[in-house]
């Protein structure tokens, strides 16, 4: 069964240019090819890299309101230590239907195993 990282503690603004923002803590390795996916509800994915699924928990209702109407987002990645930015991509966003998940699927953004995903040893 594959594990869906819950990433809790992410930031959303508005970019100069308007786009809406999200950033979240660094991960080892360049996106490959990556997906936003969101419900049009709560549900919001980042599929970062094959393999690796980014659940970011619970959109604030002003976010969910601005999903349901924008056509891309950007992602910032940053240390979780610092405000650098290791890198920063514009996804399409992609509408699904709502995931049936098991709390078995899913890991903590604190959990060792997600460590281990983020920087490999």
């Amino acid at each position: 069964m594959r594990k869906i990282i819950q990433e809790k503690l992410y930031f959303v603004f508005r970019d100069s240019d308007g786009t809406l923002a999200f950033t979240i803590r660094s991960y080892d390795g360049e996106p490959e090819n990556p997906r936003f996916l969101f419900d049009g509800d709560r549900q919001a994915f980042l599929l970062r890299r094959p393999g690796q699924v980014i659940l970011l928990d619970a959109p604030d209702d002003k976010i969910v309101d601005v999903l349901k109407t924008t056509q891309k987002v950007r992602f910032l990645e940053t240390p979780e230590d610092s405000s650098e930015i290791i890198r920063q991509y514009d996804i399409a966003v992609t509408g699904i239907d709502r995931v049936g998940l098991a709390q078995t699927q899913i890991v903590p953004s604190d959990d060792a195993f997600v460590e281990m995903l983020a920087h490999p040893a």
